[in-house]
């Protein structure tokens, strides 16, 4: 904000529950917010305010690949500013007390709701599901559901609705005949978002909230303004402004630049765009292929709403210690592509993070894709997670491991860890330790001693030095367990 008070607000033509409208949104203003204070709607629910509940669970629509998706969000962390050329779709839009929606029905029906205040995000975040899968199993139910708590109920009502939903409904019996108008209005959308100055008495945790349209704007843009910060998913940036009221001058956000949105093969491997988000890792037929441990991990990162905007080049660009896909990354031997105006440059992963959350950006750059080499087809990699819950929980520690052999010898092997030190890191004594071993006769149980001694965890709240330092060796236990069973099939 300048001496005078003026903001830039964000210009944002969208349509909500099935009506199109313009509004000028206060830089970095979340969709929860915009849709209580500012809208007046309620049925969307204020509960922890950082993405861990799914009381404020809501609902995008957008084109993609050719179809509109229907994806869950948690709007606590979702910038309203996001929603430009989007359909949002709240509870007030599903029924009424005398027209109740079908899974409103099937709530009602099997008791599926006590004081209500968490309802609302389990409607949504079905909804969700509902709108694009026919028929879902249980694993499908269970996914949607992860990121939704409920204080009061217990969550067998809530399960048997989705279960008989499951049986009796399809897409056409979930979404309404005005979802259905505006799919066609989303594809042909073609307005571009714009900014409007505001003077306001009020404070604002972002000054500026920008949305660059291609990469070419972007690299000048990070010229212009050195000190501004990117955002994809947001999904870290968000929880900083509304639970620590951290103050960024500028967010740019990268989520529309169609360059940076891509997945694909390449001689070198699998190309991961920038703009990708989790979601649409996991939807990959590629990476589903060829990268069966990074999907494995990715299912276990926070819930679907977050995966459904939270970006994997947003977890390395974070450098979290405990980022729970690096790990996995660094065994895949994963390299960076960095971004500037003055071009590219390529680097190895474990090359990217040089302290804590310090990374080797230079200014005015920016992770445009991640390369994800192809390991042999009889490389053993897996990867572990420790948490408190299976579910939107962020790790203790989260680890990774591969072991490449060739006639039964080992020839390279490696070992990943994040949550033992400043940086998700590789570990040197495994690499030494195993070289050269046979591979049928290695037990990991017998290096764990030396592989925990090579790290000093910090003690957090998620858990003491001497209890990570164990959970290095519980891992190294159940990755022997894992060989064991591989190599008798």
């Amino acid at each position: 904000m300048d001496k005078s008070g003026s903001y830039r607000f964000n210009r944002i033509n969208f349509y909500l529950n099935g009506k199109n409208v313009v509004y000028d949104i206060a830089p970095g203003l979340s969709s929860l917010d915009f849709i209580n204070k500012e809208l007046h709607m309620y049925g969307t629910k204020c509960s922890c305010n950082e993405g861990d509940c799914g009381a404020c669970t809501v609902v995008i629509a957008y084109p993609l690949e050719g179809q509109i998706v229907y994806e869950a969000v948690n709007s606590c962390l979702y910038p309203a500013a996001k929603l430009h050329g989007k359909h949002l779709i709240t509870v007030e839009g599903l029924g009424t007390p005398e027209n109740l929606h079908p899974i409103q029905s099937a709530l009602l029906e099997h008791h599926g709701t006590q004081c209500g205040y968490c309802t609302p995000g389990f409607v949504m975040s079905m909804y969700a599901m509902f709108a694009t899968l026919s028929h879902p199993d249980e694993e499908a139910i269970m996914a949607a559901l992860e990121g939704n708590l409920c204080r009061c109920t217990g969550y067998q009502s809530i399960l048997e609705a989705a279960r008989q939903l499951s049986l009796s409904c399809t897409p056409e019996d979930i979404v309404p005949r005005w979802c259905r108008d505006v799919e066609p209005l989303l594809f042909s959308f073609k307005d571009l978002p714009e900014t409007a100055e505001h003077t306001s008495q009020s404070h604002y945790q972002i000054d500026s909230y920008l949305l660059p349209e291609t990469l070419a704007e972007l690299h000048e843009l990070l010229i212009q303004y050195p000190q501004a910060r990117l955002i994809a998913g947001g999904t870290d940036i968000m929880v900083q402004v509304n639970i620590s009221r951290q103050h960024f001058e500028m967010l740019i956000d990268i989520s529309r630049i169609k360059e940076l949105q891509f997945i694909r093969m390449g001689r070198d491997g699998v190309h991961i765009g920038a703009g990708i988000t989790y979601s649409q890792v996991l939807a990959s037929g590629i990476a589903r292929t060829d990268l069966p441990v990074l999907i494995g991990m990715i299912r276990l990162i926070a819930s679907q709403q977050i995966r459904n905007f939270g970006t994997l080049a947003g977890n390395v660009a974070n450098a979290s210690p405990i980022g729970d896909s690096i790990p996995v990354l660094l065994v895949y031997e994963a390299l960076v592509v960095l971004s500037s105006k003055q071009g590219e440059r390529t680097i190895p992963l474990k090359e990217f993070f040089l302290g804590y959350r310090k990374t080797a950006l230079q200014p005015g750059e920016l992770i445009r894709e991640i390369i994800i080499p192809i390991p042999h087809r009889d490389s053993f990699i897996r990867s572990l997670k420790s948490s408190k819950r299976k579910s939107v929980d962020i790790s203790t520690i989260a680890s990774a491991l591969r072991l490449d052999a060739q006639e039964g010898i080992i020839q390279k092997g490696l070992l990943a860890f994040g949550g033992v030190a400043a940086t998700p890191v590789l570990s040197v004594n495994f690499s030494k330790l195993v070289a050269g071993a046979f591979i049928d006769r290695l037990n990991l149980e017998d290096i764990a001693e030396v592989i925990a001694a090579e790290f000093e965890p910090l003690s957090d709240v998620r858990g003491s030095s001497e209890y990570r330092t164990q959970m290095i060796k519980n891992h190294l236990a159940q990755y022997a367990q894992m060989l064991k069973e591989a190599q008798h099939g």
